[in-house]
C-alpha cells in the first residue's frame, strides 16, 4: 500500500512537473516594450531638443512627450507586423499589440494635448514627412529596418519634430524649418558616415565619398540657414568624417558612443546658433 502510495505521488509529481515545462513562460519583456537598436536614440531626442532650445513651450513639451511614446511604439509594432505577416501569432504576439496599443494612445493623447493648447500648424511638419514614416513601416513588418532607404527616410521623418516643436511655440513656419533643417544636414550625412564604416567593418568594399560629401553638403547648409557657428560644428562633424574614414574602424558600440557625443555636442551649437 505504502508502495502504491509512493508511486501515486512520483507520478503526480512527474505529471505537474511535465505539465510545467509544458506551459509557456512569459516572453522577455524589454525587447518587446523597448528598442534594440540604439542609435535611434539620437535621432529621436536630437530634434526634440534643438526644437524646444530654439523655442520652449508646453505645447511643445507635449509634442515632445507625443514623440517618444510614437518611437516607443516602433519595435512592438514591429514585431506585430511580422507575425500577422507570417499569419502567426505567438506568445509575445499578444504583448506586442498591448504594448504598441498603449504606446500609441499615450501618443495620441499627448499630441491631442498639444493640438489643443498651440492649434493645428504643428501638424504641417508631420503631414509633409507622413510617406516617409509609411515607408519605414513597410520596411519593419518586412524586417529590413537595417536597409538603406528606411534609415535615411526614418531620420528624416524624425526630424519633423524639430520643426513642430517651434510651431507650436507660436514661431513662424520658415523660422521652424530651419532647425529641422539643420537636424536632417547633421543625421542623413552620420548614417552615410556610420553605414560606410560598418560595411567596411563586416569586410565589405565601401567608397567614403558619399558620406564625404554629404558632410560638405551639411556645411554650406548649416552656413546658409544658421551662422559662421553652425556651419564651424559642421565642418568639425566633417574633420570627425575624414578621420573616420582613413582611420581602423572602431567596435561597432564604441562607434555607436561617439556618434551620441557627436550628436549631443552638435544640438547644443545649433541650439546657440538659432537662439542668437
Amino acid at each position: 500500500m505504502e508502495n502504491a502510495v509512493a508511486a501515486a505521488a512520483t507520478s503526480a509529481t512527474e505529471t505537474s512537473a511535465a505539465g510545467r515545462e509544458a506551459r509557456p513562460s512569459r516572453p522577455a519583456l524589454r525587447p518587446i516594450a523597448l528598442p534594440t537598436e540604439h542609435g535611434g536614440w539620437g535621432f529621436l531626442f536630437e530634434p526634440l531638443v534643438l526644437g524646444m532650445a530654439v523655442a520652449p513651450s508646453w505645447g511643445g513639451a507635449l509634442v515632445a512627450a507625443a514623440a517618444i511614446c510614437a518611437f516607443l511604439s516602433r519595435q512592438p509594432l514591429k514585431l506585430a507586423m511580422q507575425d500577422a505577416l507570417r499569419r502567426k501569432s505567438y506568445l509575445r504576439t499578444w504583448w506586442c499589440r498591448l504594448f504598441a496599443a498603449t504606446y500609441l494612445t499615450a501618443a495620441a493623447t499627448f499630441m491631442a494635448a498639444a493640438l489643443a493648447v498651440s492649434g493645428w500648424t504643428l501638424m504641417i511638419p508631420f503631414a509633409a514627412v507622413a510617406p516617409l514614416a509609411v515607408i519605414t513601416l513597410i520596411f519593419d513588418a518586412r524586417n529590413r529596418s537595417r536597409a538603406a532607404l528606411p534609415e535615411y527616410v526614418g531620420a528624416f521623418a524624425m526630424a519633423s519634430t524639430a520643426a513642430a516643436i517651434p510651431l507650436a511655440g507660436g514661431r513662424p513656419l520658415l523660422v521652424a524649418v530651419a532647425p529641422m533643417a539643420l537636424i536632417v544636414a547633421r543625421g542623413l550625412p552620420s548614417i552615410a558616415y556610420v553605414r560606410t564604416l560598418l560595411a567596411r567593418a563586416h569586410g565589405k568594399t565601401a567608397s567614403s565619398w558619399p558620406a564625404i560629401a554629404a558632410h560638405v553638403a551639411a556645411v554650406a547648409v548649416a552656413f546658409a540657414i544658421a551662422s559662421y557657428t553652425a556651419a564651424a560644428m559642421a565642418v568639425c562633424l566633417l574633420g570627425r568624417a575624414v578621420y573616420g574614414l582613413t582611420h581602423p574602424v572602431p567596435p561597432a558600440k564604441k562607434l555607436g558612443w561617439r556618434e551620441i557625443a557627436w550628436g549631443t555636442a552638435t544640438v547644443v551649437v545649433f541650439g546657440f546658433a538659432l537662439r542668437k
